[in-house]
């Protein structure tokens, strides 16, 4: 059994900015650090763009940003979150150079800023095309000089511990170099799992983001929204067989790279003025309907007419990438697809973080801030990740020494076993196979009623084989799939049949004094 003071589940931007800042704040404190796969595995790290924020204020304004965020949430982000969150970005990108991260700059040197869909100016600072991977190490390498956080790779959470009050006091977890089941006790528990594009056949996120934290969070009763807004990145590279579809930068089109289907039209510009540069969600649903009019399984991303020796500056790592593909910008159409990238809902928090339940924190990806509404804006995840994570950790530095620490009593009943992982590997399949067929940004509510049942189905059956509390990494990758894929269905169905997305305000949901 392991004991710290706080656990902190995810090693992404949101969980190690967190970790960072407490640690900071309370060097007494002890934090543990869980990772599902190695440290520098997550979604951050494959986060090409950058950061939105206001740099300059001759050329751009708060105001500006925030305005373009609303709109892009479609009236369901939280007015007073979105402009808390802008408001942060500044200082939030100081910490970041002071970390180490090395952005790009201007030869007078200003921030090189790059403008993406959705933005009404460029303010996205970045660090060529792999801004995340320079994030993820950067905070990386500053928590590890950190003596009061500890780090446990490879650790697959299971489930939360919670007392007879239900405060959760830690996790078990399943190891996975070694196969056994694992506790962590805490005063509390923060969430920082990312998201969960693995339940879609195409998709920009690694293999970990398989929805843990939401399913986590729903057995214990946490509260879920906009669980149905998923967004898809317009311009992931297409490529047969693989869990992972490549990114293609926002900044691309904004570089001024066309979308043409494979006549070389460029049909976004028939319903949408904007054109390459409207925001992601109508991006990918005109290149959905696109795809289903004419038959095809991909259309293109056109960057023939741009500059070629810019180009290659400004996107090394994906222009690397295309010629390992034996794909040159220069003289081919680039074949894109629309992928899952981001989840604009999660674990409902207030601005706080604090979920329902009580010593339960969500950050990042795994919540429902009040930022993103319908749609989340061009890069702002990182900066989402990034004031979150450390405005958490200013709260929990003030509250922490109030919470008792309170051993929670674990049955110790679950066993490892692989005997049923081909089944569930198969299981895995159907359901992304199910949602990537009937609950995209395209769906109807014909196709999330089938979504619906066939869910249904697979739910029974696995209920059959998880009787006995076998884990293994399969079975919880399925569990986890199932529960995300099932609760993101019955939101869009409810959002489609009722109308009844409700607005945030203020996301006051429950009260920071008694939720610590």
């Amino acid at each position: 059994m392991y004991k710290q003071d706080v656990i902190v589940v995810g090693a992404g931007v949101a969980g190690l900015s967190f970790a960072i800042q407490l640690a900071k704040i309370r060097p007494e404190c002890s934090i543990a650090v869980l990772a599902k796969a190695q440290l520098d595995f997550s979604n951050t790290y494959f986060a090409q763009g950058g950061i939105a924020t206001v740099t300059n204020l001759k050329t751009d304004s708060f105001e500006d940003h925030i305005a373009d965020t609303l709109k892009s949430g479609a009236g369901l982000s939280s007015p007073a979150i979105v402009e808390t969150v802008v408001k942060s970005g500044p200082q939030r990108i100081h910490d970041l150079v002071e970390y180490g991260v090395e952005f790009n700059y201007q030869k007078n040197g200003d921030f090189d800023l790059a403008l993406e869909g959705g933005h009404s100016k460029p303010r996205v600072v970045h660090s060529f095309d792999h801004t995340g991977a320079n994030v993820q190490k950067a905070l990386l390498e500053t928590a590890k000089s950190l003596p009061n956080i500890s780090f446990y790779e490879f650790r697959f959470s299971i489930e939360l511990l919670q007392t007879e009050a239900n405060e959760v006091k830690g996790v078990t977890v399943l190891n996975l170099q070694t196969n056994e089941i694992e506790i962590f006790e805490s005063k509390l528990l923060v969430l920082a799992t990312g998201g969960s594009g693995q339940i879609y056949k195409n998709t920009t996120n690694p293999s970990v983001a398989t929805g843990d934290g939401i399913a986590m969070g729903i057995k214990v009763g946490a509260m879920t929204s906009h669980l149905n807004f998923v967004q898809f990145h317009p311009t992931a590279l297409y490529q047969k067989n693989t869990s992972r579809l490549d990114l293609l930068t926002e900044a691309i089109r904004g570089f001024g790279a066309y979308v043409v289907n494979h006549l070389g039209k460029r049909f976004l510009l028939e319903t949408e003025t904007r054109g390459e540069l409207a925001t992601r969600d109508i991006v990918s649903l005109a290149i959905f309907k696109e795809l289903e009019k004419s038959g095809r399984k991909c259309v293109y991303l056109d960057c023939r007419h741009l500059d070629k020796d810019e180009f290659k500056k400004t996107f090394p790592q994906i222009t690397a990438n295309l010629i390992s593909k034996n794909l040159n910008f220069e003289t081919d159409l680039i074949p894109i697809v629309p992928a899952a990238h981001y989840q604009c809902g999660g674990l409902t928090v207030n601005e706080k973080s604090q979920t329902n339940i009580k010593c339960l924190y969500a950050i990042g990806e795994v919540a429902d801030t009040g930022l993103h509404g319908e749609n989340r804006l061009a890069s702002n995840s990182l900066l989402e990740g990034l004031v979150f994570g450390h405005d958490t950790a200013e709260w929990i530095a003030g509250i922490i020494d109030e919470i008792n620490p309170v051993s929670v009593k674990n049955e110790g009943n679950l066993r490892f076993s692989t005997e049923n992982d081909a089944i569930f590997q198969k299981t895995i399949l159907e359901i992304k196979t199910i949602m990537s067929s009937n609950a995209t940004i395209a769906a109807t509510a014909a196709t999330l009623e089938m979504a619906a049942v066939q869910l249904a189905v697979i739910n029974n059956y696995l209920a059959t084989l998880q009787a006995d509390n076998v884990v293994s990494e399969m079975s919880l990758i399925v569990t986890n799939l199932l529960l995300n894929a099932q609760a993101i269905v019955n939101e869009k169905l409810l959002h489609i049949n009722k109308n009844s997305a409700t607005k945030v305000v203020e996301n006051e949901s429950f009260s920071t004094l008694v939720l610590k």
